[in-house]
């Protein structure tokens, strides 16, 4: 009987320190190789770049938001009127483009109809003076030997000289022409540059109107909202808050000496203290200042625990909680 009670308190025993193993090796993993430290997200605020008025609100704290939902939208009394000044501006420049274009086409239409008017009387002399050939050379046939004369008659001569001058207009119209071509050419280049670069300044202040409106930048919870709807807001002002959805630091806590198994720049692993899952690399990042370990680190409430800050990047693909306690090695 004895025995047999000596044996259940050895089987006792056995289970008492099966326990202990277990209960330390389940909480309290940070010793070894490997430390405990905990998740921290730090918020993020979104300012107005410039002086604005709120125009809307569409998220409240709280909300969680993706990454480019519209949060605020903001509208610019100033921004708006200098665009509307170049909308004008550029519309002006076009009318008197489309304007010397016509007064060229006219100016060269009046050139044209200057010329041809000239250009008919002295067809109407050349016909003149042909006909008094032909009537001359009809009356004076029987008089005139077989002979052909030799020398230009004087009416041919004038023939010549009406087609000289005739071939003179038509070149000074061409000319002229020409000119005007020339000249219309370098106005319309000039208004199009003109256009052209109020264009790009249109275009730059509606892509800073287009700034205006926030949008989250990634996933996350809204954390304060520190403007109202119609407020006018000067610029470089704080609009709202936003915490990420998932952490993207770890804070590791080392007690004792500084150790040099976490290098700046080398890389980490990190998991859940509770669950090993989510297991990811983190990237050392830089050390802090030795400070007082957050209670949830604290093994006991009597004797405060100190320890070095050591800062671990970590992607921000994870499925960690704000606050979590995590295990680096």
């Amino acid at each position: 009987m004895k025995s047999t009670q000596a044996n259940w308190f050895y089987v006792l025993i056995a289970l008492l320190f099966a326990s202990m193993l277990f209960i330390s090796l389940r909480y309290f993993k940070g010793s070894g190789d490997a430390s405990i430290g905990i998740a921290e997200t730090k918020e993020y605020k979104i300012n107005s770049e410039k002086s604005a008025l709120v125009k809307s609100i569409y998220v409240v704290p709280g909300r969680q938001v993706k990454a480019g939902d519209l949060l605020i939208e903001l509208t610019s009394q100033e921004l708006e009127m200098d665009l509307a000044k170049l909308a004008n501006r550029i519309s002006v420049l076009r009318s008197e483009r489309r304007e010397k274009a016509k007064l060229a086409d006219a100016e060269i239409s009046y050139i044209r109809a200057q010329t041809n008017i000239t250009l008919e009387e002295l067809e109407a002399r050349i016909l003149e003076t042909s006909s008094e050939i032909k009537m001359n050379e009809a009356l004076t046939q029987e008089f005139v030997s077989a002979e052909k004369p030799t020398g230009e008659k004087p009416l041919e001569v004038k023939i010549a000289s009406l087609n000289q001058q005739k071939q003179k207009h038509i070149i000074a119209r061409d000319i002229k022409i020409k000119d005007v071509l020339q000249e219309s050419a370098t106005e319309q280049k000039l208004l199009e540059n003109q256009i052209a670069l109020l264009e790009s300044e249109w275009k730059l202040l509606e892509n800073e109107k287009s700034k205006l409106n926030k949008y989250a930048s990634a996933d996350g919870v809204v954390k304060n909202v520190y403007v109202k709807e119609g407020e006018q807001v000067d610029a470089f002002t704080a609009l709202l808050a936003v915490n990420p959805l998932h952490p993207t630091t770890v804070v590791v806590y080392l007690i004792g000496k500084k150790s040099d198994k976490y290098p700046i720049g080398g890389s980490v692993s990190v998991s859940s203290y509770d669950q090993r899952r989510n297991n990811f690399t983190g990237k050392v990042i830089g050390y802090g200042s030795v400070s007082e370990l957050p209670e949830i680190l604290q093994k006991s409430t009597a004797t405060k625990a100190f320890g070095q800050e050591v800062f671990v990047e970590i992607p921000a693909e994870n499925t960690l909680a704000n606050g979590e306690k995590v295990l680096v090695r």
